[in-house]
């Protein structure tokens, strides 16, 4: 039975074939990455947007920029079930928000942002305030959280189910449904780190879904000789079962060639 959130890759070496039979375990085959970036343009270019009245932000520049990527290194969007290599046949992000419950207390939820072949900078934007905003509310409960919370209402049975869920999508039988609702099976989960003033860390990958990228965004810091310009570090955490590491090089080239001649992120994303 195929699956419906990806294609079986065939036309690898045999030796790519094996790795996930040597290393079946996420965090047995996570390597990290810091990739630096200067933000002169990209802030520049954003305070133009945000002057022609759209609500751009850093964080919705990375997306875009590492969709683009992996318009160029499709090899990227990639995950690993059942000890074999899957080609995902769609771009979708997610990431944490902090909202306020009925009570005031702070909650956080999970969001899944999918990213359509026409997109570009200033849609996915849209897209993401959007969605920000919907899930902001206090009275507000997404699929997730639906979800989560009818699974932990039942005595024992959460152990059980993420059992079954787990094996489900080991051998392709989890419901698209589930699929679709779950942002551990995403082409990238983000953390935007900076927005709490804190530095990148290297987050773990998973084991649970079918996440191969984890990035978390550290807050600007000046340049060593001119504290007037910034630089932002990323801390990336990658399963290197998907592909070797000489595209990964290209892939993170081509992310820095886009956020820092950010008029790239207007392309579509389509190929």
């Amino acid at each position: 039975m195929g699956r419906s959130d990806g294609t079986l890759v065939k036309d690898i070496p045999a030796f790519d074939k094996l790795i996930p039979h040597m290393m079946d375990k996420r965090y047995d085959a996570t390597n990290f990455a810091k990739i630096e970036f200067d933000m002169t343009n990209l802030q520049e270019f954003l305070r133009n947007l945000r002057a022609d009245g759209h609500s751009v932000g850093t964080m919705d520049a990375i997306i875009a920029a590492f969709a683009l990527m992996l318009k160029k290194r499709p090899e990227i969007n990639r995950f690993i079930a059942n000890k074999r290599v899957y080609q995902r046949n769609h771009v979708c992000v997610s990431f944490a928000l902090i909202k306020k419950g009925p009570d005031q207390e702070l909650m956080e939820t999970a969001i899944k942002v999918y990213i359509q072949p026409d997109d570009n900078l200033i849609t996915i934007s849209k897209n993401i305030r959007n969605i920000i905003k919907e899930n902001k509310l206090p009275q507000t409960q997404n699929a997730v959280d639906r979800f989560v919370d009818r699974l932990m209402s039942m005595p024992l049975i959460p152990g059980l189910c993420v059992g079954i869920i787990k094996l489900m999508d080991k051998y392709g039988f989890l419901p698209k449904s589930i699929i679709a609702l779950s942002p551990f099976h995403t082409s990238m989960f983000i953390s935007n780190l900076a927005s709490i003033r804190m530095s990148y860390v290297y987050h773990h990958l998973y084991e649970f879904g079918t996440t191969s990228l984890f990035v978390t965004l550290g807050k600007p810091e000046g340049k060593q000789e001119d504290k007037t310009k910034k630089m932002m570090t990323l801390g990336v955490s990658i399963d290197e079962r998907i592909c070797t590491g000489a595209v990964w090089a290209k892939a993170f080239y081509e992310f820095k060639r886009c956020i820092e001649n950010p008029e790239r992120l207007m392309e579509e994303i389509k190929k």
